[in-house]
């Protein structure tokens, strides 16, 4: 087990979710830290074989620690992005030390898948420096990138995939793919998935383009997310998840593999952002939409249950009017566990928020889901056992929360639908060749 931790719950939770699901033969695992965790690899590559088992702040021991799990089932392709948070977090006078901690380990890590999966491709993500990243950090992530690449080319069982490329004059992540200095937006992505793809069968080409568009902003975190969304593909008819950082920890390709998903949840949103970005949504034309949201407004203690019913109301009324074709299906609010809601501050406005949202069912013509009971206990909080930090959720939850909507919402229906516009589209698109 990892000696150090910068997000010990959020670690926790992941690998919790990541050891109920399954891995199979054909598929590309994304494995390692942020770059890994915030792509949408499946929608990159408009292919579900790519699966997702990265997680924000894991530095090299973490990778270590989970890659026997992920090589234990013998997937096709392993790329792995490791290294970047050994460095952040030690200091000038320690940079040197921990580059060769972060070299002992990489090696290690593909040893071991190697020696578990031989048949399995291997691949390293040179490490890119974010903007966050000290001069004397850059020097040593030059030297890991140098000695990883030098093992790889010395007949490692890895393939080393440089990405250095996107570093401007100082070493490090080029202003222009990124907009909070830490992550990849859109255009970051594009060139991310670009080298990838050099590793990949020539029928499995990267889909997303860089595209921003212009409306309020909530923060650059938010900037990022939402551009990477812009980059992605329009009119897949896919079945949607619009939430809050609820919504984008759940694996729904994965819990619900029956119909193709598009995550589009953004961590810390709030209703206001949701309307902000409702142009993604609207360019996907979804065959469903899954909302969640109201959470983060709630613990705002500046804002009234009223007022918020004002957000959202708003943020229903854009969706029905410019999605009316599109089923929607309206979540009830998740309330908070008992210990993480001390005061009685939040679960009450949940509860009064969730009578709102099962009123305007009818008026706006959309299905009331109450996950919230699933997921509760006897005294209206969420179960202590289904979260870690009080608020957020584990695998336990996701699975409930999924049964919930597989019995609910007619998963089966919503994958006759997507085969009709799937093919309705093609059609379309047989006929105006014809017609050129």
């Amino acid at each position: 087990e990892p000696a150090w931790y910068d997000y010990e719950d959020y670690f926790t939770e992941k690998t919790g979710v990541f050891a109920d699901l399954p891995i199979h033969s054909d598929d590309i695992v994304m494995l390692g830290d942020e770059i890994m965790d915030f792509g949408e690899w499946a929608s990159f590559f408009q292919d579900t074989c790519f699966i997702n088992r990265g997680i924000m702040f894991e530095g090299s021991p973490h990778t270590l620690y989970r890659v026997d799990g992920i090589a234990n089932a013998n997937p096709r392709k392993i790329f792995v992005s490791t290294g970047l948070q050994d460095i952040k977090r030690a200091g000038d006078a320690d940079t040197d030390a921990a580059a060769e901690t972060v070299i002992a380990n990489v090696k290690e890590i593909f040893r071991r898948a190697h020696a578990i999966s031989p048949e399995t491709g291997l691949y390293y993500l040179s490490i890119l420096p974010d903007r966050q990243v000290s001069d004397a950090g850059v020097a040593a992530i030059k030297k890991v990138n140098k000695a990883v690449s030098d093992e790889a080319a010395a007949g490692g069982v890895f393939t080393f995939v440089d990405i250095t490329g996107m570093a401007d004059a100082s070493g490090r992540m080029a202003e222009e793919y990124t907009f909070d200095g830490r992550s990849l937006n859109g255009l970051g992505y594009e060139q991310v998935t670009g080298k990838i793809a050099l590793k990949l069968p020539g029928s499995m080409k990267p889909a997303n383009k860089a595209s921003d568009r212009n409306y309020p902003e909530i923060s650059p975190a938010h900037h990022n997310r939402v551009s990477l969304f812009n980059s992605l593909p329009q009119n897949t008819h896919s079945v949607m998840f619009l939430g809050n950082s609820i919504t984008r920890r759940g694996p729904w390709q994965e819990l619900i593999p029956l119909v193709t998903t598009t995550n589009r949840g953004v961590g810390g949103d709030v209703l206001r952002g949701m309307y902000n970005r409702i142009d993604d949504v609207v360019a996907d034309n979804p065959t469903a939409i899954y909302l969640m949201g109201g959470i983060n407004d709630i613990t705002n203690p500046n804002k009234t249950v009223d007022q918020i019913w004002k957000d959202y109301d708003r943020l229903l009324a854009k969706l029905t009017k410019e999605l009316p074709n599109t089923l929607l299906y309206v979540q009830s609010t998740l309330p908070v566990t008992a210990e993480h809601d001390r005061d009685n501050a939040v679960n009450p406005k949940v509860r009064e928020l969730n009578k709102y949202l099962e009123a305007a069912a009818d008026r706006y013509k959309y299905q009331y889901v109450d996950v919230a009971t699933a997921l509760s206990d006897g005294n209206g909080c969420l179960r202590a056992d289904f979260s870690i930090d009080g608020l957020h959720l584990n695998s336990d939850a996701y699975f409930a929360w999924a049964t919930v909507l597989i019995k609910d919402t007619h998963i089966l229906l919503l994958k006759e639908r997507q085969l009709i516009h799937k093919t309705l589209e093609l059609q379309e698109q047989t006929l105006s060749t014809l017609q050129k």
